[in-house]
């Protein structure tokens, strides 16, 4: 058994995660899905990377503030569109993948 010294950061633990969920088979579409929402926790905090279990309550409601009120989403895709700010639905996503991590 390993004993692990130092407490996991949230970009080691999403690492962990996405790693475990590829190798039990979940599709290809969840994972990016997954990965987007990370990406979108660590364009959050910036440089940052605060340890995973330190996370609380407090940070989650600063991050879905911020989700909802000031972060704007580039769309994908080969037919250029505007940036727009999240939708209800793609708020509800990123906890639920929060929410499983």
């Amino acid at each position: 058994m390993v004993t692990r010294r130092t407490p996991l950061t949230f970009s080691q633990t999403c690492t962990g995660f996405i790693y475990y969920k590829t190798a039990v088979g979940i599709s290809p579409h969840t994972i990016a899905d997954y990965k987007n929402t990370f990406g979108k926790v660590k364009t959050f905090y910036g440089d940052a990377d605060p340890v995973f279990r330190e996370i609380s309550r407090e940070d989650m409601i600063d991050l879905f503030a911020w989700l909802q009120s000031e972060h704007v989403s580039a769309p994908g895709g080969c037919v250029p569109r505007p940036a727009n700010p999240l939708s209800p639905k793609s708020i509800f996503n990123i906890h639920t993948n929060l929410s499983s991590l």
